[in-house]
């Protein structure tokens, strides 16, 4: 039974779907953010990055597994992560690109930035070393609530503790399944932490 719940958690804080989620937790958040974009908007900003971020990642992975170029779709080898990287770094760096074209907030662009910063240091890293790309997303959702209730408002508090707390049992599943050592947890989570939080905090100052 503990064993079917973290797998749930696990593929529930896949990286891929992290930006999508910190969106829909900004336009439901009592700030300007969800004030001064209409709901028409919002949809098609949820809807694009939801697509480039995640949609098409995910399928060119499922392409790649077909063609035995990964073993899985949690990637848990790292030479077969090199590829899906590649792609799902072009993806976020074309849906930053697309948001630049749309009259939004600069916080929502710099997000998708921080997040594509992020994919760019897995990318990097994973040619010397295997790390969490699962922390490395929960640790960039942290990083940015943390920055938010810091600059806009107190409101983002609870998302940032809901984010420990799934880092917390995303690191707990990761660790039983025996399929990531703690350093690569541990280092995953800084570098989407200290990512976010310095584009964020230098960029909206």
């Amino acid at each position: 039974m503990l064993n079917r719940f973290f797998s749930v958690v696990t593929y529930l804080t896949h990286p891929l779907l992290i930006p999508t989620y910190l969106l829909l937790i900004l336009f439901n958040s009592d700030t300007y953010l969800s004030y001064t974009l209409s709901p028409a908007l919002q949809r098609i900003i949820l809807s694009a990055v939801f697509v480039l971020t995640c949609l098409m990642p995910f399928l060119s992975s499922v392409l790649l597994l077909k063609k035995q170029g990964v073993q899985g779709l949690l990637m848990e080898d790292r030479q077969s992560r090199t590829i899906p990287y590649f792609f799902t770094l072009i993806y976020y760096v074309a849906c930053y690109y697309f948001l630049l074209k749309l009259p939004v907030s600069s916080v929502i662009k710099i997000l998708i930035l921080a997040a594509a910063c992020c994919i760019a240091l897995a990318f990097t890293i994973n040619f010397f070393w295997k790390i969490s790309i699962h922390l490395i997303g929960l640790g960039g959702m942290a990083g940015a609530f943390y920055v938010l209730s810091l600059l806009l408002s107190s409101e983002f508090i609870l998302p940032f503790v809901l984010s420990i707390i799934l880092a917390g049992l995303t690191a707990s599943a990761r660790l039983m399944k025996k399929c990531t050592p703690p350093s690569q947890l541990y280092f995953g989570f800084i570098v989407g932490f200290v990512c976010e939080y310095i584009f964020i905090m230098y960029s909206l100052k």
